[in-house]
């Protein structure tokens, strides 16, 4: 099945990613789904590397540029940034330039967190930047970050990530730790508009699998409708 079908990514949906552990991959393999039979907008409210050349089709990289591109009917991937900064990163859109450039396009996907390309996170007062018209809010977690030990070297915001998960530095992050970010009023779905997808990444054996399921189950026994539907695989 398609990644947009298991998804529910329709056409005219906005869709914005929030989380850690493959937000990039995901937005770029969507599109890529997309690509042919589409007009698509990738962009970011945060930042982005500018990405390789073979995965898209028109660039704009300042707000005068995108006039141009919104006038064209090609399908294809377009790619939209303010500008580009000394790191090779797409600088993101505020959300009123961004809802600006809507209605140009069949999809909208939006990477609107970010992580310090850290595979776990907590979150600041004023992230994630989600647009008041996105449809789908898609938060990606990758299965791998159980087992690992909370510190500097694999946790964004450490602090924060603490507090949400009523955790400490040193120990082993464990379903319960996942569950509570999960549904904590601060965590992954924070400030999240529209249809709330879980997408849990990089599961890739049979003991991924059993850790998945295990981790599903405790969601399910605390869902009470606040997750829309739940999707695990693993992004290449």
């Amino acid at each position: 099945m398609k990644l947009r079908k298991l998804l529910n990514i329709h056409k005219g949906s906005i869709t914005s990613i929030v989380g850690a552990g493959g937000k990039t991959t995901l937005m770029f393999s969507l599109a890529e789904e997309l690509r042919q039979k589409s007009k698509v907008l990738v962009t970011t409210t945060t930042k982005i590397y500018v990405p390789q050349k073979y995965q898209y089709d028109y660039i704009a990289k300042s707000e005068c540029e995108f006039d141009y591109y919104n006038k064209l009917s090609c399908k294809g991937i377009y790619v939209y940034g303010d500008s580009v900064n000394s790191n090779n990163k797409l600088i993101g859109l505020d959300c009123r330039l961004l809802e600006e450039q809507l209605s140009y396009f069949d999809y909208v996907l939006i990477e609107s967190d970010g992580s310090k390309g850290k595979t776990i996170k907590g979150w600041g007062d004023y992230e994630p930047v989600i647009s008041n018209k996105t449809n789908n809010t898609i938060g990606i977690f990758s299965i791998e970050n159980i087992g690992r030990k909370i510190n500097e070297n694999n946790v964004h915001r450490i602090k924060q990530f603490m507090n949400i998960t009523d955790s400490c530095e040193g120990d082993t992050i464990n379903i319960d730790h996942i569950t509570k970010l999960i549904f904590h009023s601060k965590g992954l779905f924070k400030n999240a508009v529209g249809h709330r997808i879980l997408f849990i990444n990089k599961v890739e054996n049979e003991s991924d699998i059993v850790l998945t399921r295990k981790l599903i189950n405790n969601i399910n026994k605390n869902n009470h409708g606040y997750i829309d539907s739940i999707v695990f695989g693993r992004l290449q």
